[in-house]
């Protein structure tokens, strides 16, 4: 009842992939985001969070898979992205509409940067190369499979 959060956070995700049509693997090779977390008070640490949510975004969509508990016992196991998995090319775009319930106009930045980066990837996806995926992490054998079942349905279709 009543207005249970009195200060929200806003994002958009903005990622650009390269999908390997033979291989299955997908780069994200830029990523944009813009952000409103109200007055950014410390542009450092507001820049932290965001890069590193949008990291671990990158992580979720394409590479972390922790099923197998016998198998996912280390971070290299667990599909954890490396340095070489995010992509230099990274923007912010800022909007700053004070709040007035918080702390000097601020809303905070902890969850937005990791709300949705990893569902816009598997878009991001599907405007590659049309295969829609609709379970993370995005392997590369995923990837490959649904291409290949697109592959067969159009040869179907034309035969």
């Amino acid at each position: 009842q009543g207005k249970p959060f009195p200060i929200y956070m806003y994002e958009v995700f903005m990622p650009e992939v390269e999908v390997d049509t033979k291989t299955g693997k997908v780069t994200v090779v830029k990523f944009t985001t813009a952000v409103d977390v109200g007055t950014i008070i410390n542009r450092s640490t507001v820049d932290g969070q965001i890069y590193g949510g949008l990291a671990q975004g990158i992580g979720l969509a394409l590479t972390e898979d922790f099923d197998d508990l016998k198998y996912h016992t280390s971070l290299k196991n667990c599909g954890l992205p490396y340095i070489k998995d995010i992509p230099d090319e990274m923007e912010i775009i800022y909007q700053q509409t004070p709040r007035p319930l918080g702390p000097f106009g601020a809303a905070g930045v902890g969850e937005a940067p990791l709300t949705a980066p990893h569902p816009a990837i598997l878009n991001a996806i599907y405007n590659a190369c049309g295969v829609r995926i609709l379970k993370v992490p995005a392997l590369p054998k995923i990837v490959k499979a649904a291409l290949d079942a697109k592959a067969s349905q159009r040869e179907m279709a034309h035969a």
